[in-house]
């Protein structure tokens, strides 16, 4: 995967699973029939089986199956996939029968369906990730420059061997790096060209404190006859960990990166379709205000509804609503921490459901939220969090969302300095990478995190 584009190669995959959707529709049929007779039906009712292979590649989707970041011989992508098979396997259980018609041998194979099917995509899921780890050759990687980016990019290859790239060179200057932690260090501008050669690197990679540094330019440009491709930093980064290296950007980054005005028309489109899913949401969920509104009361003494200001986009206060998920007394109003005390237990419940967020809607209409955006800050906190940390106002661009890819990101983040720095780092890839494409992704990923009770 390593010189392949990670959209190709989802597409790839996507591809092979609908072959093998198709397959295991025709073996579960030859299971009843026999593999000659099987035949007839499977070319009779492949326009309707459509149905069933698109419901099986939304629910792996949503469960995040083709994530190529997470490796598929993993233990998180089985845990995954397990459920994900579950799910789709008793929905197609009962579909195969309503679109596929009331032919015998169609009710009799969707009994074997959803089993055969899981063990053939997770074998050739299984066996592709083995061949990738094990087999493709990997792209040698060498950085122009030493600092917290590249070691943690260095940490991550190590930790990602999936994904096709090798740190093996970093060449500093300064000297001023004894020991790289993994890739070889190299402070001379002709043993770098020469180690580059030895090492086959493929890739290198320029960290912005060393772009600039004559040294370093004569150093890559040595290796101008070489196959080799050259990024920056914060390009590779950004699109090997889906988050954005604040240490190496700067105001030019954002003028060249962030073009607001291009997604003024997709803006425009979100803001219509916010107006009326919010409004679907809250016309259903109404007649079950009372029951949590209930709940809530019995729980622990308060209001139902928790107030609290927050900022908006571009900085502007407003007063987010929710259902009130702690307790009131003794409660110093601290931003909350993970497996906070002040929690009730059903608290707890609609804050891993997402109930808890249901009123929201109501600032979403007034056009304060979106469905999807950065997590709205306390205006008291914000004002620390921005002297602490570079280009934290920046994420002020969009309106705060519900959900976002910080949410989704799979990290429990506090309010803390340091955390915070790591949300930010989600949060400026989302303004970046501002499409319908990401919000839908942020949508699927959403409703498995709900469905798996992810905690906040």
């Amino acid at each position: 995967m390593a010189m392949i584009s990670r959209r190709l190669d989802q597409f790839v995959i996507f591809l092979v699973d609908i072959v093998l959707l198709y397959g295991s529709f025709f073996l579960a049929l030859a299971v009843w029939e026999g593999a000659e007779r099987a035949l007839v039906p499977w070319a009779a009712n492949a326009f309707a089986f459509a149905w069933i292979a698109a419901l099986w590649v939304l629910v792996f989707y949503t469960a995040g199956l083709y994530v190529v970041d997470d490796p598929f011989d993993g233990t998180r992508f089985f845990k995954h996939f397990i459920v994900a098979s579950a799910v789709a396997g008793l929905a197609s259980f009962g579909l195969l029968r309503v679109v596929c018609g009331g032919i015998d041998v169609i009710r009799d194979a969707s009994a074997v369906f959803p089993g055969i099917v899981a063990i053939i995509v997770w074998t050739w899921r299984f066996s592709y990730a083995r061949i990738r780890r094990f087999f493709l050759p990997k792209v040698g990687v060498a950085f122009v420059g030493y600092n917290a980016g590249v070691a943690e990019l260095a940490s991550e290859m190590a930790a990602r061997p999936h994904m096709g790239y090798e740190a093996r060179l970093v060449y500093d200057p300064s000297g001023a790096t004894p020991s790289c932690a993994g890739p070889e260090c190299v402070a001379g501008r002709d043993a770098f060209v020469e180690r580059a050669a030895v090492r086959d690197i493929g890739l290198v990679i320029i960290a912005r404190s060393s772009a600039v540094d004559e040294d370093a330019r004569k150093a890559v440009f040595g290796l101008l006859a070489r196959p080799v491709r050259y990024l920056g930093l914060p390009e590779f980064y950004e699109s090997f960990l889906r988050k954005v290296p604040i240490g190496d950007i700067d105001e030019l980054w954002f003028l060249e990166k962030v073009d607001r005005n291009g997604t003024r028309p997709y803006a425009i489109a979100k803001r219509v379709t916010d107006i009326l899913v919010a409004t679907s949401a809250m016309l259903l969920s109404l007649p079950f205000w009372p029951l949590v509104a209930l709940a809530i009361k019995l729980g622990s003494q308060g209001p139902v509804l928790f107030r609290q200001r927050r900022l908006g986009r571009f900085g502007k206060p407003f007063t987010i609503l929710k259902f009130r998920t702690m307790r009131t007394d003794l409660n110093d109003f601290a931003p909350t921490g993970k497996d906070d005390p002040r929690v009730t237990a059903f608290g707890d419940f609609m804050r891993k459901s997402r109930i808890d967020e249901i009123p929201q809607m109501l600032n979403i209409l007034m056009g304060e939220m979106s469905f999807v955006g950065p997590r709205p800050e306390r205006p008291e906190l914000a004002i620390e969090l921005e002297k602490a940390i570079p280009f934290y106002r920046e994420r002020l661009r969009v309106k705060p969302g519900i959900t976002g890819w910080d949410q989704v990101s799979g990290e429990y983040h506090s309010p803390s300095v340091e955390d915070t720095y790591k949300k930010l780092q989600y949060d400026l890839y989302y303004i970046k990478n501002y499409s319908v494409f990401l919000d839908v992704s942020i949508f699927f990923k959403t409703i498995f995190t709900v469905f798996m009770r992810a905690g906040r």
